[in-house]
């Protein structure tokens, strides 16, 4: 996603530290006020670069709407991950008709791994154990 916009007065904006746009106190709204995330003070923006900024964000929210759940098709996606589903019965069919020494012989080599990572790691951030 393109963060950066230049306004018609000329300014860079980065849209991604974007909060709120407001009208100015004033009751002609020929000016507003843009909050910024970090930024201490609000920016005033004048109505050309009020209503560029405010298509730019309609452009990105009809972006992101067109790629969220509304426009996903089950069909084409289950096409699209056959070959994965299909990798993937064939493990679980392997791991059926594993044997127990092969089973026993995996377990012990995660047991081994967990407590190699736990090892690694400061106390208080273990991922296997409680120490």
């Amino acid at each position: 996603m393109n963060t950066s916009i230049e306004l018609p007065s000329g300014k860079i904006l980065n849209v991604a530290r974007f909060i709120a746009l407001l009208p100015a106190s004033d009751s002609d709204n020929s000016s507003y006020q843009l909050i910024l995330e970090g930024y201490p003070h609000p920016i005033n923006l004048e109505l050309s670069d009020a209503q560029s900024l405010k298509k730019f964000l309609e452009l990105e929210k009809d972006n992101t709407d067109s790629t969220n759940q509304s426009g996903w098709d089950r069909e084409k996606q289950l096409l699209k991950n056959q070959r994965a589903m299909e990798l993937l019965a064939k493990l679980i069919e392997q791991n059926k008709n594993m044997s127990d020494t092969e089973s026993l012989q995996r377990q012990k080599f995660f047991e081994e791994f967990k407590k190699t990572v736990d090892e690694q790691r400061l106390p208080g951030q273990k991922l296997y154990s409680e120490s």
